[in-house]
């Protein structure tokens, strides 16, 4: 759930910023509403874009007739694009390079496009009670329109009901936008989230509030969390699907994020990979056990992370996975290599726990490089992996 407060933000007024430093300003962004006029300022103001003559300075106030275009209800004006702001708490990311290649679009003739009236369509936009407008479909068409000249689009509108406050338009509109981008189009999971916590959708509730004991922020949607999330889309399915436990997911980001100290972004498949390994020693599925929850410093598992985080880094743990066993994969590496301290019997049995079959087994166990004795007797059994774990490391 978001703050309550969502009064317009205004931007910081900057000096001339290279392409880079907008695009990275404009992702960082609070989630708060702006308006559309001061984020077009920002994008005219890139000096190599300037040169490039992407914009059009000259307003056409008469690309559509008068007959076609939208009224304020309240005012009686014209809706200009000038007018209209966007609130960030459920709209998508901006992203400036997607945004420049619509820019430099052509025509069937191999000419620039000018704003193309049949492939823009109509705007989306909702009037709150106290008459503000916000395009809460056609954020990037919006800003489009600015900057090859055109100020009155054409809208399709949507006014809320006084009664509503602040957040339940917002809620209103939210449900609306995620309703149709995420069923009619690949939207980010990520931001199918975020637009999801906007009117308050449990399933994506429950991510933030374990996100939040993670310590972990995904679009900036956990406050006062600087450390983020990559690969969110893997996190989430392990949790809305019950893959995980979130107390393991919980459990396991804090260890990651306790040894990798210096990172300030951690991999979902990491963290769901030590979740995997924990929930599997929890659950009793293995003969060997450790003190993980221990929080008095009595942590069998962090010391042993620490020590592996000083010589190598997450992507260690998630390079070369073994196809549909990503996940479990990491969780292997976890108990082999990070962990440790399994003998070849154990190393054995913890890659049937995980699922793998038995080529999957033959795999992995030499690809993680045990010692060369193990290695061997592997190999001899690739063919016979049906034999009992004790009866295959029997071999002397």
């Amino acid at each position: 759930m978001f703050p309550r407060e969502t009064k317009e933000k205004k931007m910081v007024k900057k000096p001339e910023m290279s392409f880079t430093d907008v695009d990275k300003y404009l992702k960082n962004l609070e989630l708060k509403s702006y308006s559309l006029i001061e984020i077009v300022d920002l994008i005219r103001n890139i000096p190599t874009l300037k040169k490039e003559g992407l914009f059009r300075d000259v307003i056409f106030d008469n690309y559509y007739n008068d007959n076609e275009l939208i009224f304020h209800p309240t005012t009686g004006k014209k809706i200009s694009l000038r007018d209209v702001k966007v609130d960030l708490t459920y709209q998508r990311v901006l992203k400036l390079k997607v945004l420049i290649q619509h820019l430099r679009a052509k025509d069937k003739d191999n000419n620039p496009m000018n704003y193309d009236k049949m492939c823009a369509g109509s705007i989306d936009i909702a009037i709150r009670p106290e008459g503000d407008i916000y395009v809460w479909d056609g954020f990037r068409r919006s800003l489009i329109a600015l900057l090859k000249g055109v100020q009155y689009p054409l809208f399709s509108i949507y006014v809320h009901s006084k009664s509503r406050n602040i957040s339940e338009c917002r809620a209103v509109e939210a449900f609306a936008f995620k309703k149709r981008n995420g069923d009619n189009e690949a939207m980010a999971r990520d931001e199918l989230y975020k637009s999801g916590l906007a009117f308050n959708d449990p399933k994506d509730l429950k991510t933030q509030q374990v996100l939040s004991d993670s310590r972990l922020d995904v679009l900036k949607t956990v406050p006062d969390v600087e450390d983020t999330l990559s690969g969110f889309a893997e996190f989430e399915d392990s949790l809305i699907k019950d893959k995980i436990s979130d107390e393991y997911l919980i459990m396991a980001s804090r260890i990651v994020r306790q040894s990798w100290v210096k990172d300030s972004t951690y991999s979902s498949y990491v963290i769901c990979g030590v979740a995997v390994y924990i929930q599997l020693i929890e659950s009793g599925a293995v003969d060997w056990s450790y003190n993980i929850t221990g929080h008095d410093g009595s942590c069998e598992f962090l010391p042993h992370f620490k020590r592996y985080a000083k010589t190598n880094n997450q992507s260690k743990l998630t390079k070369n996975r073994l196809s549909n066993m990503g996940i479990a994969t990491i969780a292997y590496r976890v108990g082999a290599n990070v962990v440790n301290g399994l003998d070849a019997v154990q190393k054995n049995i913890l890659a049937q726990k995980l699922g793998f079959d038995d080529d999957g087994i033959a795999q992995i166990v030499v690809d993680e490089n045990l010692n060369n004795k193990e290695t061997i007797i592997i190999k001899e059994h690739q063919d016979d992996l049906t034999k009992s774990v004790p009866e295959l490391f029997a071999v002397k």
